[in-house]
């Protein structure tokens, strides 16, 4: 319960009964809403029974205490629906004949909601039923993704894949909104092209051939609502249920669900402080390998050219799709970074995806595939069944942003602040921790691993650090195989470098807790 507002009333007319509708205002669903789908339960559990006559709106509005429109729009949506019927001149009745089928619906035991990481199967319903099917049975199996944030939010947050959107150029983005506002007119209301707008497709061609060293022609650039997305796109024409992918341990979970959902034989292949460990790729085929050779997804380190050379020579020999996640890559703190894994194949064997969910912001949900050759039809055919397109407004503010050259600019002043925090952040941890952590490579990105002293409990120390107000993440549930050593993922892209100190700070107190805990010393009373 979230301390709801129960208001009790008699209602008038031909079936008199005492109806409780639940109200919560502080509710995130609109009051309207709440208020429809109290009057639709109780037209379907039949406490309120077919004729009944309901009160006018004002005398409705006046004994809940809510505006007339509101319940304007729940009576609108109920007689839309036929739950409601109007008799001239008489008033608003519940509609005389409902369905019988609806009506047996009320009765049936609704599922049970919960936030356990297990789901029930559904139950047959109906003649049609509710099984499900061999997708959504392996979805229902997938164990949760292993990061968010704290339920309750911390004062210190160091949660990966945050970044600070303080600096975003909002002006500028502004701005190109309302020239894209000025300019529509009503051919631009239809449908776009399902692979993306050209001007957008051309400008990243351009930007990533500069930039990261990819090799591509506007045509072969798919814009998607994020990486994950276009990961799940260029899977699904390729992977059929056993088919073995091949997975970097560790791994980023969300392509490793993916390939989960669709059935996949997943093998996964060590990561050792240059990356994936090409020796250890399978003999026998694969279908796809995934891997992020720029900035490994979470142990932070590159891929050296003599591995990415070794990998593709194993895809060609194999028939086999790489998919570089290059996810990151923008940021780089020290040296120049390597170009992109796909700017060296020649076989069409790298299927190459990004986002600006890191450079920009989350929420606009805006990513990119760059498809083979070979699938570049298929690829644009794919979106068009997924999701018809991309919306075309971020697209033609953020291919305006690029060309304008604002796009670069705001990079060059968030490597500026990222750099200055990554800096921060290994200076606390130095001072801080010393000898009980080591940090793992931090060249690019925006977190860094944190390895701990053998034998420390990484989720002990997690555990004690959010009591003192901070969120740090276990590395281990990113592992397939057991870690040797624990760790912590630390992001600090949204921290200033006074919350990172502080964070630290209190970090190394709860490592302090933690040890003294295992050698029977109580501390929570400290």
């Amino acid at each position: 319960m979230r301390g709801e507002r129960s208001v009790s009333t008699r209602w008038s007319g031909r079936a008199a009964v005492d109806l409780v509708l639940g109200i919560d205002p502080s509710h995130p669903e609109p009051l309207h809403r709440q208020l429809y789908g109290g009057l639709r339960a109780a037209i379907l559990e039949q406490r309120l029974k077919p004729g009944a006559r309901l009160p006018s709106t004002r005398t409705l509005a006046t004994t809940l205490g809510l505006a007339r429109n509101t319940v304007h729009g729940a009576y609108d949506q109920l007689l839309a629906e036929g739950y409601l019927e109007t008799r001239h001149g008489s008033g608003t009745y519940v509609a005389a004949s409902l369905p019988d089928d609806a009506l047996r619906a009320a009765t049936r035991r609704q599922p049970e909601t919960s936030n356990a990481t297990t789901v029930r199967p559904i139950e047959p319903a109906g003649a049609v039923g509710q099984r499900l099917s061999n997708w959504g049975r392996r979805v229902a199996e997938i164990a949760p993704a292993p990061y968010g944030s704290p339920a309750t939010p911390l004062p210190i947050d160091f949660r990966h894949g945050r970044p600070d959107v303080t600096h975003f150029p909002l002006d500028e983005w502004r701005r190109a909104a309302t020239r894209q506002l000025r300019e529509i007119d009503r051919d631009d209301l239809w449908y776009g092209p399902p692979a993306g707008l050209p001007s957008l497709r051309a400008a990243l061609a351009e930007y990533l051939g500069r930039a990261r060293g990819v090799r591509c022609t506007p045509e072969q650039v798919v814009i998607t609502t994020g990486t994950q997305q276009a990961i799940d796109l260029i899977s699904r024409l390729l992977v059929e249920a056993d088919d073995v992918v091949v997975v970097e341990d560790p791994c980023y979970p969300g392509a490793r669900r993916v390939f989960e959902a669709l059935g996949a034989t997943l093998l996964d292949v060590p990561v050792d402080e240059h990356g994936l460990r090409t020796d250890d790729l399978p003999h026998d085929p694969a279908r796809l390998v995934y891997t992020t050779p720029s900035h490994q997804y979470p142990s932070g380190a590159t891929l050296p050219v003599s591995r990415r050379l070794d990998l593709l020579r194993w895809a060609e020999r194999h028939d086999a799709l790489v998919i570089e996640d290059d996810y990151d890559s923008e940021f780089r703190h020290s040296g120049r970074p390597l170009e992109a894994l796909q700017g060296l194949d020649r076989s069409g064997r790298v299927a190459y995806v990004g986002s600006f969910s890191k450079v920009l912001y989350p929420a606009l949900r805006l990513g990119y595939l760059v498809a083979p050759p070979a699938l570049v039809r298929l690829a644009s055919e794919a979106k068009r069944l997924l999701d018809l397109q991309t919306a075309t407004p971020g697209q033609e503010m953020l291919a305006e942003l690029i060309q304008s050259g604002q796009f670069e600019a705001h990079l060059r002043r968030m490597r500026r602040v990222y750099r200055g925090r990554r800096a921060a952040l290994l200076e606390a941890l130095d001072r801080e921790l010393g000898p009980l952590a080591t940090p793992g490579p931090s060249d690019a990105g925006l977190y860094l691993r944190l390895v701990l002293a053998e034998g420390m409990d990484e989720e002990a120390v997690a555990q004690r650090a959010a009591e003192l107000g901070v969120a740090v993440y276990p590395a281990g549930p990113y592992f397939a195989r057991p870690v040797a050593r624990p760790g912590l993922i630390l992001g600090y892209a949204a921290l200033d470098e006074a919350g990172i100190a502080e964070g630290i700070r209190r970090l190394r107190l709860a490592i302090d807790a933690v040890r003294l805990s295992a050698r029977g010393i109580d501390t929570h009373d400290d």
